[in-house]
């Protein structure tokens, strides 16, 4: 396995992840359970235009894990130079991929890139039903320091 850089072709394919690893856990999912589908589109279609929105803001700090030609996973990062801080707002796995450590190493590779563009710290967040990103999060450093709570009205 190899670590690249995000390449355009590679865009549908991390939508796809996305929507396949945030299921049950996604905010715009919890949002529709709680007050129904709101908009013209639901939850998947929201939760892929974040992979969208990243590539568009950093696509030097989107980057692919792949094997034999096949995507195994990505993480998307956001720079900010004036607070020193590297934020981590998308990270997944294919289902195929998952348990041998993708995650973990695709985290490392993104934490190394922030400490070469001389960021102070890193931040990542993770909902209190994704118990994976709770196990994982910290034991790749990261401490919590504090919880949110998400509310939804539906217009």
């Amino acid at each position: 396995m190899k670590i690249r850089l995000y390449q355009a072709s590679d865009l549908d394919e991390l939508k796809r992840m996305t929507i396949e690893g945030f299921e049950g856990i996604a905010i715009d999912q919890n949002v529709e359970r709680a007050i129904g589908v709101v908009g013209p589109h639901d939850w998947r279609w929201r939760k892929a235009r974040h992979v969208e929105e990243d590539v568009l803001a950093n696509p030097d700090g989107v980057f692919v894990a792949e094997a034999e030609g096949k995507v195994l996973g990505y993480i998307s990062t956001r720079i900010d130079r004036e607070a020193g801080r590297g934020r981590i707002p998308n990270l997944a796995v294919d289902k195929d991929a998952r348990e041998r450590g993708i995650g973990r190493q695709l985290i490392e590779y993104a934490l190394d890139y922030f400490r070469r563009e001389g960021m102070a710290f890193a931040v990542i967040e993770t909902m209190v039903n994704n118990p994976v990103g709770q196990h994982l999060y910290p034991s790749c450093g990261f401490v919590e320091t504090g919880r949110q709570i998400h509310y939804a009205v539906k217009l």
